[in-house]
């Protein structure tokens, strides 16, 4: 009854603020379609390739991961769930997502289900530490000429957090409270289960190579993507800058958390949000909805791959050895 509830909340506030979008923006639709037709094709076939090689990097990253837990996979079967991950988040409106998807298929057997889970989890906990990085990195160039202090402190806020967070994932003091709070939750074996995961998460403070490499990857998967970003603005004849760019959608990344379907609406409201400022309602808009048809796009790709495993048996076989 939970996850129907939770499915049935993520629909009405994606389509729900998606629908508030298009009816706020309702005079400015003709402007915005003539600005889409007015763009340059190359730019915005040149902005989808760079998302299809960050998708690579980011399969190149969870590949990292998975071999740290001695998990073996290669690149294809990576790439592969990473596809069907995007699949699960956009067009599954499940309360699982696509994270827990990729780790069920990544499992090899009870021996490794554990390891799988924490595998997909610090992958997303690295991932969205490069996020943090960036932001910070472009709130330190930027040197004040940024205008919008909301975001300015949006950033501080997430680098707290993400201090915070190390914080939680390294210290020994911590782990030992953590672990006596899992403990007491019996019911299903869920805070075994906890206990279990927790512990290999707070182990890769000792694996500082894979914890290195897929940090470095996930920092240029993120710059790959938000050249991208940079690349649609281009095409609809706007230059804004690439510090602005690298500023804004971290923050636009983090607020796409909130309960929905894949962060649609919410991540389209975010983009028009902060870019109106520097771009025009118009121009942001026509953005966010150029980027929500690439992740169409790679969904779709991710859904021909789960129905391909499907009528091929390969995610019932778990494959991973």
């Amino acid at each position: 009854m939970k996850d129907k509830i939770s499915v049935f909340l993520r629909i009405i506030i994606s389509f729900g603020l998606l629908g508030l979008l298009f009816w706020f923006m309702r005079n400015e639709v003709r402007g915005i379609w003539s600005i889409i037709l007015a763009s340059k094709v190359w730019l915005i076939a040149a902005a989808g390739g760079f998302i299809l090689v960050n998708v690579a990097m980011l399969a190149c990253r969870l590949k990292i991961i998975f071999l740290g837990e001695n998990l073996k996979i290669n690149l294809g079967e990576s790439l592969q769930l990473t596809f069907i991950g995007y699949f699960f988040n956009n067009f599954m409106p499940t309360a699982v997502g696509g994270d827990i998807v990729k780790a069920h298929y990544a499992a090899y057997g009870g021996r490794k289900r554990v390891q799988s889970y924490a595998s997909v989890f610090m992958d997303r906990f690295i991932g969205l530490y490069a996020f943090l990085v960036i932001a910070a990195i472009a709130l330190v160039i930027d040197q004040g000429r940024f205008q919008i202090e909301a975001v300015r402190s949006m950033v501080f806020f997430l680098l707290f957090l993400g201090v915070a967070g190390f914080m939680v994932a390294t210290n020994k003091t911590v782990a030992r409270f953590m672990e006596r709070f899992f403990t007491r939750l019996k019911m299903f074996r869920f805070g075994e289960h906890l206990n279990a995961a927790y512990n290999i998460v707070h182990d890769y403070r000792n694996r500082r190579g894979v914890i290195v490499q897929a940090f470095l990857v996930s920092i240029f998967a993120q710059c790959l993507y938000f050249t991208a970003i940079y690349l649609f603005f281009l095409s609809l004849g706007l230059r804004v800058s690439l510090g602005n760019i690298f500023l804004i959608m971290p923050v636009v990344t983090f607020i796409s958390m909130i309960p929905s379907v894949g962060g649609l609406g919410v991540r389209e409201g975010a983009i028009i949000t902060f870019f109106t400022p520097l771009a025009g309602k118009e121009t942001a808009f026509a953005v966010s909805l150029l980027l929500l048809a690439a992740l169409i796009f790679i969904s779709i790709i991710g859904g021909v791959v789960y129905f391909w495993w499907g009528l091929s048996g390969h995610g019932r076989k778990n494959k991973l050895s």
